[in-house]
């Protein structure tokens, strides 16, 4: 009985990371991808001004 219930929470606990990783993987991307660029611009001007 103590072993299903544990197994039952563990496979809901991985269904659930499952759903959430489905549903927030692209727009997690997406601002990675903002963050990322912004710094590089950020970089490269500052780069240009030493110049």
């Amino acid at each position: 009985m103590k072993n299903s219930l544990k197994n039952m929470m563990l496979i809901g606990l991985g269904v659930g990371a499952t759903m959430m990783y489905q549903k927030y993987s692209k727009p997690l991307m997406k601002e990675m991808e903002k963050i990322t660029n912004k710094t590089m611009k950020k970089m490269n001007k500052e780069l240009e001004e030493m110049m």
